[in-house]
Order: C-alpha cells, then sequence, then structure tokens
C-alpha cells in the first residue's frame, strides 16, 4: 500500500515538474516529503507527502516554519497546496494561506484536478515494478537542485583560525609562568584585560585581546567546546566575515559592560563574543519563522537556562556576557534581511549608537579602580624588563607612579 503511495507522490512531482515547469525546492526534508514553486506563478507553494492517517509530532509547526522561511528567501507571501497521496481518500480543505489537498486513484471530482489535469491520468495509473519505482525515482533525483559540493564541506576556516591562537596564547601562559612569574602575570602580559592597566596606561586594547587568553585549562576546554559548537553553525550560515565580526564585537562589548560595572579584576576568555553568537542565533529563529517550533523552543530554553547557570557561578563575569548578549542581539537583527523588520533595524541603529555614547561616557565618569595589586605591576615590569622590553616597562611603570598617587590620594 504505502509503495503504491509512494509511486502516486513521485508520479505526481515528475508531471508536475515535467509538464507543469515546476521546480523542486532544496529543503530538509523528513520522510516522503517534495516541496515545489513555479517560476512564474511564486505564490503558490506545493507540499508533496503521503499521508499516514496522522500527523507526525509538531510536523504543521515544521511546515508553517519551512513555507514562512521559503517566502523570506523569495520575498513572497504564498499559497501552500499541502497535497498528500492516500489510496481511498480525497479532499480538498481551504483555509488561511493554505490549501489541504488529499489525492488518490478516486480523485476524479477533486479541485485539485481543475487546476492540473494532466495528474488525473497519474492517479489512475497502474501499479509498478520496483525496478520501475527505481527508475521514476532517478528521474525526479535528476530534477533536483544541484547542490555546491565546495559549499557543503566548507571549512569553518574562522571558528577554527580562533581556536587554534587560543592554544597557541594559552600554551604561551603555560611557557611565561614556567619563568617564575604566577600565571596571571603572564596572562595579563600577553593581553588579560586588567582595569590598572587599561586606566593607567591606556591600554585599552584589552578590550578584545582579552578574548583570546585563558589561565585554566578547563575554562579553555569549555570555551573551546562552545565556540567549536557555535561557531560552526554560526560560520557556515552566515559566513566567515560576519562570524568574525560578531564574535569581536560581542568580546569589546562584553569588556566595556564589564568596565563600567566592576572594580579592578583581572578577566580571560572570549564569554562576551559566545554570547553574541548566541544572541544572533536566537534572532535568526525568530527571523527565519524556526522559533515557533516546539522543538526548536525547548532547545533555546535549554541553552538560555543552561548559560544562565554559569553566569552565576562564582568567577565568572556576569557582564561580560550581558555586554555580548546584547552586541548579539542588536547585529543580528541590523544584519538581518527580513523586509517586514526594515523599520525595526532602522530603531536597533539608532539604539545601538545611543547605547554606544552611553557606554562611552559610563567609562569617562566611572571612579571604580580598586581593589589594587601592586605586587602584580612589580612582578610584570621586572619579568619585561629582564625581558628587553623596557621601551615599554619606563612608560608603564611612569604611568602606574602618577596612577596609584592619583587614586590614593
Amino acid at each position: 500500500m504505502s509503495q503504491h503511495k509512494e509511486t502516486l507522490l513521485t508520479k505526481t512531482a515528475l508531471a508536475l515538474i515535467e509538464q507543469g515547469g515546476y521546480l523542486i525546492i532544496d529543503v530538509r526534508v523528513l520522510g516522503k516529503e517534495l516541496w515545489l514553486n513555479h517560476p512564474q506563478r511564486l505564490h503558490e507553494l506545493i507540499r508533496l507527502s503521503i499521508s499516514h492517517g496522522f500527523n507526525l509530532p509538531n510536523q504543521d509547526e515544521r511546515t508553517k516554519a519551512i513555507q514562512d522561511a521559503i517566502e523570506k528567501a523569495f520575498d513572497q507571501p504564498m499559497t501552500l497546496f499541502d497535497v498528500k497521496f492516500d489510496e481511498e481518500e480525497s479532499s480538498y480543505i481551504e483555509s488561511d494561506r493554505k490549501i489541504e489537498v488529499v489525492l488518490s486513484p478516486f480523485s476524479s471530482g477533486n479541485r485539485f484536478l481543475e487546476k492540473f489535469p494532466y495528474l488525473q491520468e497519474v492517479l489512475t495509473s497502474a501499479e509498478v515494478t520496483p525496478q520501475e519505482q527505481e527508475q521514476l525515482q532517478n528521474r525526479l533525483d535528476g530534477h533536483r537542485p544541484k547542490r555546491d559540493r565546495q559549499a557543503v564541506k566548507k571549512t569553518p576556516v574562522a571558528t577554527l583560525a580562533i581556536i587554534i591562537l587560543s592554544l597557541i596564547i594559552h600554551t604561551a601562559v603555560g611557557i611565561l609562568s614556567e619563568f617564575g612569574i604566577q600565571p596571571e602575570s603572564a596572562a595579563i602580559i600577553l593581553g588579560a584585560y586588567y582595569k590598572t592597566f587599561i586606566v593607567a596606561n591606556y591600554e585599552y586594547w584589552r578590550f578584545l585581546t582579552s578574548g583570546f587568553i585563558h589561565i585554566s585549562l578547563v575554562h579553555l576546554m569549555v570555551n573551546l567546546y562552545a565556540l567549536y559548537n557555535l561557531g560552526i553553525f554560526f560560520e557556515n550560515q552566515f559566513g566567515w566575515k560576519r562570524m568574525v565580526i560578531t564574535l569581536l564585537t560581542g568580546i569589546v562589548s562584553g569588556s566595556a559592560f564589564m568596565y563600567v560595572t566592576n572594580g579592578n579584576i583581572l578577566a580571560v576568555g572570549p564569554s562576551g563574543g559566545l554570547f553574541a553568537i548566541l544572541g544572533s542565533i536566537i534572532v535568526f529563529q525568530f527571523e527565519v519563522g524556526l522559533i515557533k517550533q516546539r522543538a526548536v523552543q525547548m532547545q533555546l530554553l535549554q541553552l538560555v537556562i543552561i548559560n544562565g547557570l554559569i553566569s552565576l557561578m562564582p568567577g565568572i563575569a556576569v557582564m561580560a556576557h550581558v555586554g555580548g548578549l546584547v552586541a548579539g542581539i542588536l547585529l543580528a537583527i541590523y544584519f538581518s534581511r527580513r523586509p517586514t523588520w526594515k523599520d525595526l533595524r532602522l530603531h536597533v541603529t539608532i539604539a545601538s549608537a545611543i547605547l554606544v555614547v552611553a557606554v562611552g561616557v559610563l567609562m569617562a565618569l566611572d571612579t571604580k579602580r580598586e581593589p589594587f595589586y601592586p605586587d602584580t605591576d612589580v612582578e610584570i615590569i621586572e619579568f619585561l624588563d629582564r625581558a628587553g622590553f623596557d621601551w615599554y616597562t619606563q612608560g608603564l611603570e611612569a604611568n602606574l607612579i602618577d596612577y596609584y598617587t592619583r587614586e590614593l590620594q
């Protein structure tokens, strides 16, 4: 029985393609399912599937999400003909932007056949042998869009480059620690976020470089695992340039939020950038309509809960997470191409500019400098002097003396 329904689906698809001029849309499908549209009739969308007498879990939500995604891609509202095949049943039920059709060999009076009369012969044709079915399937496969194999196999270069860079810098932290200085001092030398040096020596570049530094091996592995999973998806979806922009903006934004809300702390790791990517992915789910699927909702809820709990752990720079998340959400809306979000993009651009100015003002007015770690400062200066970096330490030492004199008065 199911073999006959599969044959009806295949023959109907071939008739719509070869006689009606329809094209297959490359959609990740479940089971026996095809999506078709016509290049001259973009307002119509056809989904062919086999009736099982019941719906798969979340099938209606999934179908609606795919329809929304296709409409967004074509920038065109569409009426969906949701066509299923059965042995005996036949129906044609209209609703808002969707027409549910059931076809069978007994569908002579079905209104769908008035639109596509050449399908009547397909539905009443004799059953085929397994060999003939295989030939029909091969014919249908020949009409499928040719995937760009290079694109499918494309290596996420930016994600892997950042992972490699983080491993190299972590190794460098370990090597410097072997020369008699504390790992924290080694991390500061290599660019960790350290407010004393940022304020006293104007080293605002630490807002960015801190994202590639780790002290703890466990911290490194957790972050790189998160970066691997989030980064590969994001880079394959949006490209390496947007991946890098989002990650770096999140790191800098997280550092800026830390600056205006905390005193002198040592901070390392790309948490702000990871939360920026996470925020962008959440916006993407809303943009394409996947957020309407129950499974996607549960996955995002789990991500939010897990990362929320991580943010509450001791030693975690919560405001770096908040700053990164905000940056990722704003960037994702700015980069979105959904036509109905045009006004939202304008408002986000204005809000982003206001946010940058506000954070800049708060940084200028900030007076939170404590606690101080003069022993760490001395250890770093002495180590760099011995290593031949006196061109750097002379200015740093002079600025630190002025800084502590001013702050301790």
